[in-house]
């Protein structure tokens, strides 16, 4: 329980301050833990960075595993994967904060490379549900599967950011048909 807590307090004191002016002293007084409890735990500021990070992008994968193992159309997985990206970074204000402004901001080089090697497995886990629906469902364009799930992301996280600074202009289902849209007119040979 104190883990996620001190998990929950990171979140916000690192959005709100940013990683080089976030203490850990502050996080442990938002978390109303010992700081003796917050170091156990993460035996740095870096260390925890890296978990609170790390715990949003699993928490897509794990919910899209769990969501496509039903057999679905391809249509309807990248509208779900969609929608379990905006969940999160819709979700969690605070967490979209970190991702799109603190992820390479001056953070420490092996942290840093840490979380590169976990985006680029969160790319591949969407690469290889696109290469699959290329070669099972024949309906994606003859595009590099890596690149498209790089762009997919990349479109999301823009959409995300535009539109928690502007969210008395657009719902959430315009912003969801807007991001399935953009995506799926690109990678479909053809789509309605």
């Amino acid at each position: 329980m104190s883990k996620e807590k001190i998990i929950h307090a990171a979140i916000e004191v690192f959005s709100e301050n940013g990683y080089h002016r976030a203490s850990m002293d502050e996080i442990a007084l938002r978390a109303q833990v010992a700081k003796g409890t917050l170091y156990y735990n993460f035996p740095s500021k870096s260390q925890l960075f890296k978990t609170v990070v790390k715990a949003g992008f699993e928490d897509i994968m794990r919910r899209t595993e769990a969501d496509l193992n039903a057999p679905l159309p391809l249509e309807e997985m990248i509208f779900r994967i969609i929608r379990h990206h905006l969940d999160l970074f819709l979700e969690s204000r605070h967490f979209a904060h970190i991702v799109f402004n603190e992820i390479s901001n001056g953070i420490e080089q092996d942290v840093l490379d840490e979380l590169k090697q976990l985006r680029r497995e969160h790319l591949n886990f969407l690469a290889k549900i696109l290469e699959e629906g290329k070669c099972e469902q024949n309906l994606l364009r003859d595009l590099d599967a890596n690149l498209a799930a790089a762009s997919i992301v990349g479109t999301m996280e823009s959409a995300c950011n535009y539109y928690l600074s502007h969210q008395d202009e657009y719902s959430r289902q315009d912003l969801e048909h807007f991001i399935f849209t953009i995506i799926t007119k690109g990678l479909f040979i053809s789509i309605d």
